[in-house]
C-alpha cells in the first residue's frame, strides 16, 4: 500500500469516524472503500471489489459461499 494524506473539515472527519465506527472499520478502511465506489472497475477479475466486503459471521462459510452468496447450494 502507498501511504497519502488528505484534509477533512470537522465535519467531514467527525461524520467519517462515526460511520467507520458502525462499520467497525478504521476511517483509512472508510476512505479506500469509498474511493473504490468511484474508481474504474479493473477488467481482470470484477468481483474482488467486493472481497472483505461481506462478513457472514461464520468462520466455516469458505465452505458454503454458494449458500452465504446465492442462497443456496447447486
Amino acid at each position: 500500500m502507498i501511504r497519502t494524506q488528505i484534509s477533512l473539515d470537522e465535519r467531514e472527519y467527525k461524520l467519517a469516524k462515526e460511520q467507520a465506527a458502525r462499520l467497525g472499520i478504521s476511517v483509512a478502511e472508510l476512505m479506500r472503500r469509498a474511493l473504490r465506489q468511484v474508481l474504474p472497475l479493473e477488467r481482470k477479475a470484477p468481483w474482488m471489489r467486493f472481497a472483505g466486503f461481506v462478513e457472514s459471521g461464520n468462520p466455516q462459510s469458505s465452505q458454503s459461499i454458494d449458500e452465504v452468496i446465492y442462497g443456496h447450494k447447486d
